[in-house]
């Protein structure tokens, strides 16, 4: 079974599920501070944010929607590059045209009573091509699948507007989905569903509050095409969704990356499993239940700011891989993880960091913590129910 699984906080070398040893180093340099200045305003290059996702869910169902807490990564580097919900390495072409390798994570908003039949949300990957009309105005046409091969192409037209401390970007577009594609996402792989063209309008908006400080927000709406909406398990003509959040970005006034003091690393750790919180496991109660489960992680941190806040506290975009190994309690898995993580050092003779971290992680294999803490939610709200 393949799931998504968000982490919350992660404390120094170990992440809050577990208690462990870990490796790491960085090296460190002299800065001129008034190197930092930009020129003028810019839009951020990196970015973390949390917010509420508010949806419509189209079929039949004792509810009518859905919300969700998920985190949006930002980050544009000279061929990789992190948009909210998507990410990307550059192919070809420059500021004007090119084409991108795209990856985006879609939502999957089913009801309740079938998340345990249905696997929730998904992956898409494929190709994306784009222009610019002008300054601000772009086309983008992309063609996607997810892990499945079911394919849909999109064509999209977007502009943006922005002003001294605000960015405002409507966008329109066209998405063709054949029927594999609307057999499983509207036909819940139940009903067959033509293939179809769906229409699609979405504004997204930020502002800057104070220093790193945004709020942000977006909604969007679409058309279903006549073969999705008249599916029987579909009640609706159109979807729609909504988000608000507030973020941590690059503050406006420094941009000089090739002037920081924070250093890449590479961090190697030895972990163990434990049913403890984060806060028993500061308090030193580590709790093992005599169930057998050890993993090992290696994470790269690539530095993005020295402040955060004007506060000195470094920012990183840590990338890692993290292996579960087989016992008796759970089978081996793999997990891949992205976060940003902020760290500060104290002011001590030895070099001493707490470091705390918001990220998402995506795994082929549900370890026996995550197992035993989805079957006791799964008992709270069944009692819930019940009263």
């Amino acid at each position: 079974m393949i799931r998504i699984i968000f982490s919350s906080i992660c404390i120094s070398l170990a992440s809050s599920a577990y208690a462990g040893d870990g490796i790491s180093q960085a090296s460190e340099v002299g800065v001129d501070a008034s190197a930092l200045l930009k020129p003028e305003q810019e839009e951020p290059r990196w970015g973390v944010s949390m917010g509420l996702r508010y949806a419509k869910i189209p079929f039949s169902s004792t509810d009518d929607t859905v919300t969700d807490i998920f985190p949006m990564f930002y980050y544009e580097g000279e061929r990789f590059f992190l948009r909210g919900q998507e990410a990307g390495v550059r192919l070809w072409g420059d500021d004007q045209m090119g084409v991108n390798l795209l990856g985006r994570y879609r939502f999957f908003d089913i009801p309740k009573e079938f998340q345990n039949e249905i696997r929730g949300d998904a992956l898409d990957a494929g190709l994306q091509a784009y222009w610019m009309l002008g300054e601000k105005a772009k086309i983008e046409v992309e063609v996607l699948s997810d892990m499945d091969g079911r394919v849909h192409a999109v064509g999209r037209l977007g502009t943006e507007i922005s002003g001294k401390r605000w960015t405002f970007t409507p966008e329109v577009e066209l998405q063709a989905k054949t029927s594999y594609f609307n057999s499983r996402y509207y036909g819940l792989d139940v009903y067959d569903v033509d293939a179809g063209v769906e229409l699609r309008g979405r504004v997204k908006g930020r502002r800057h509050v104070w220093r790193n400080l945004y709020l942000e927000g977006s909604i969007e709406a679409g058309m279903l095409d006549n073969e999705a909406r008249n599916s029987p398990p579909v009640n609706t003509d159109i979807e729609w969704e909504a988000y608000v959040g507030f973020g941590f970005y690059e503050a406006p006034d420094v941009i000089d990356h090739s002037s920081l003091e924070a250093k890449p690393y590479w961090r190697l750790s030895q972990g163990w499993g434990t049913s403890s919180s984060l806060s028993n496991i500061i308090h030193g109660d580590i709790r093992t239940e005599n169930v057998d489960v050890d993993m090992t992680s290696l994470f790269y941190g690539h530095p993005l700011s020295d402040t955060l806040f004007g506060l000195p506290i470094e920012v990183y975009l840590t990338p890692g891989i993290v292996h579960h190994y087989s016992s008796s309690a759970q089978n081996a898995a793999t997990e891949y993880v992205l976060a940003v993580k902020f760290y500060y050092t104290f002011p001590l003779p030895w070099r001493v960091r707490f470091g705390a971290a918001e990220g998402i992680s995506y795994t082929d294999s549900i370890s026996y913590y995550e197992a035993q803490s989805m079957e006791e939610k799964a008992t709270v709200l069944a009692s819930c129910s019940t009263i």
